[in-house]
């Protein structure tokens, strides 16, 4: 009998699509952080319709092959998951972090306890929505969201009773969504079935896969959980795994993250909307990406020759408690459809990500008494657009 605890993931970036490189001490591969995956290559079957005098099915045949899955995970500050966030993305490398400002300072306002002012000689840039954070010499870094600017002063918001900070000043790197489509071979094997009592692993190499969406979740008093989904267009069964099969060729697997996942309770401290300060509470939320990939099937080929890339299509759920505040906030834009600017921080003290909607449309129904003694919500459903500048629909900040 086999253990999920005993199912490995690594992943290979790959040059060309659909190639998995020529193993050997240059090639690394990086083992998977995940809660639960359905990687497979699933054959598309159809039915013979042949009629027999003696009543009998004339069997079925293999007619395609689906090659995907999901990747399910606890968010946490690791390199793996800001890869898959870039290639989800469509963009080939990070927008490198700005120059960091030595010496800035932050002081926080005096009557508004989510906001403040940081002085930064030099600043150039850097603009309201964006994302940016002060590193002092001891203690963690601090995050804020971006309100104006007026060099050298930049208003921004803050975490709530955030202290005054002195530190170096940088914008974090990044991405927005583009139309670099990478790919990678993700070999999954199960270390504990191996082939006919040698040391040999049963396993399945998958080539050819893309991030075709993912989805990232957030919930006071839980975990930051989400998922990549795949799809691609090479399958194999094969032992030796490729994960042996690259260590005996010399060539090197890096081992998974080992920091501790992020929650929305303790790790989520700045909320902006509409780039300034909130006055309502948001106990969950959560983004869905899906890049709308069609495949390409040709005759000849059993899976997908590539996948041409769609709309970028996000919708975003906000689940708020009924107010004043919240319902002036909220209530108009369903109607008028103005757009609002969102952007969620999670990090700790080894980093995170922040995820910036840049114009999030709202659709839902009125609040609603659903029983006795149960709180009065908004529902809030949304789709993100291109901003009114020509901003991207999705920015996503890396804090490492």
């Amino acid at each position: 009998m086999s253990s999920s605890t005993q199912v490995a993931i690594i992943t290979i970036p790959e040059a060309t699509y659909g190639v998995t490189p020529t193993l050997g001490a240059a090639v690394t591969a990086q083992a998977g952080r995940f809660t639960s995956e359905s990687l497979s290559g699933t054959p598309t079957t159809t039915e013979s319709a042949e009629m027999r005098t003696d009543r009998m099915s004339g069997g079925q045949v293999v007619t395609g092959l689906e090659v995907g899955g999901s990747i399910n995970f606890e968010l946490s500050p690791e390199p793996w998951y800001a890869e898959l966030f870039r290639m989800g993305m469509m963009q080939g490398a990070w927008t490198a972090a700005t120059t960091a400002i030595a010496g800035a300072t932050f002081t926080p306002d005096a009557l508004d306890k989510q906001k403040g002012v940081i002085a930064a000689t030099g600043v150039t840039g850097i603009k309201p929505g964006d994302v940016v954070q002060i590193k002092p010499a001891t203690g963690n870094p601090v995050t804020f969201v971006v309100t104006s600017v007026a060099a050298p002063n930049v208003t921004v918001v803050s975490q709530r009773d955030q202290a005054a900070v002195t530190g170096s000043f940088a914008r974090p790197a990044f991405v927005d969504i583009g139309a670099a489509t990478q790919s990678m071979t993700v070999a999954k094997s199960y270390k504990d079935v191996t082939h006919l009592a040698t040391t040999e692993e049963h396993s399945q190499t998958y080539s050819g896969m893309v991030v075709s969406g993912f989805n990232v979740q957030m919930s006071n008093g839980a975990i930051v959980t989400g998922s990549f989904e795949m799809s691609g267009n090479g399958y194999k069964q094969e032992h030796p795994s490729l994960r042996q099969k690259l260590i005996t060729a010399g060539g090197t697997v890096t081992p998974a993250g080992t920091n501790k996942p992020l929650n929305a309770s303790f790790d989520a401290p700045v909320i902006g909307f509409d780039n300034k300060p909130t006055n309502w509470c948001l106990t969950s939320w959560s983004l869905t990406l899906d890049n709308g990939l069609t495949p390409q099937n040709c005759i000849g080929h059993q899976a997908p020759r590539r996948y041409e890339l769609g709309t970028a299509a996000i919708s975003v759920d906000a689940s708020l408690y009924l107010s004043d505040t919240s319902y002036d906030e909220f209530m108009a834009r369903k109607l008028d459809q103005q757009a609002s600017a969102i952007t969620l921080v999670t990090r700790d003290a080894n980093g995170g990500f922040a995820f910036a909607l840049s114009a999030v449309q709202w659709t839902f129904p009125d609040p609603s008494a659903s029983g006795a003694n149960q709180p009065v919500m908004i529902e809030a459903k949304g789709v993100a657009k291109v901003g009114a500048a020509g901003e991207s629909a999705l920015r996503i900040y890396k804090f490492f």
